[in-house]
């Protein structure tokens, strides 16, 4: 696999969409979500979206016209739900990036808790979240329930 290939492949397993985030993202330098999409046929859909400065507290109320009042990863995901419905893709995948190492620490740990708010806001509003990533100093490791939880 590589950069110019990269979108002819199915991403069967999660080793092929760690490795595909990969050849990517390389490594973090700094704080900011990537949103990445994968098709119907498993492969890297588009958009590829970087977002920076994303709200630091994921439970952070804020009023929205069409929603009211929400947490900030209910309206994340919201609007990721939206995005991916327009852009016709099958599934969301999440890649946290931040200037550090690969561990994710304690409850106030900002990777932990988006994690955990997300999975829990896209099972909550019926967005396939096919896997989430953190993204760090040396590379990229694939988030599990037990960095969350």
């Amino acid at each position: 696999m590589n950069p110019e290939t990269l979108r002819d492949h199915v991403l069967t397993g999660d080793d092929d969409l760690r490795d595909a985030v990969e050849l990517l993202l390389q490594q973090a330098n700094q704080r900011q979500l990537w949103l990445l999409f994968i098709d119907g046929g498993g492969r890297l859909g588009e958009p590829l979206m970087p977002m920076a400065d994303y709200p630091v507290d994921p439970c952070e109320a804020v009023t929205v016209e069409d929603l009211g009042e929400v947490g900030q990863a209910q309206l994340l995901a919201h609007r990721i739900g939206m995005l991916r419905e327009f852009t016709g893709n099958a599934a969301v995948v999440l890649v946290w990036e931040r200037v550090g190492d690969d561990v994710v620490g304690g409850e106030d740990d900002a990777v932990r808790q988006w994690a955990r708010a997300m999975k829990r806001q896209s099972a909550s509003l019926g967005i396939p979240l096919r896997a989430q990533f953190l993204l760090h100093d040396r590379g990229v490791r694939q988030l599990h329930a037990g960095d969350w939880v």
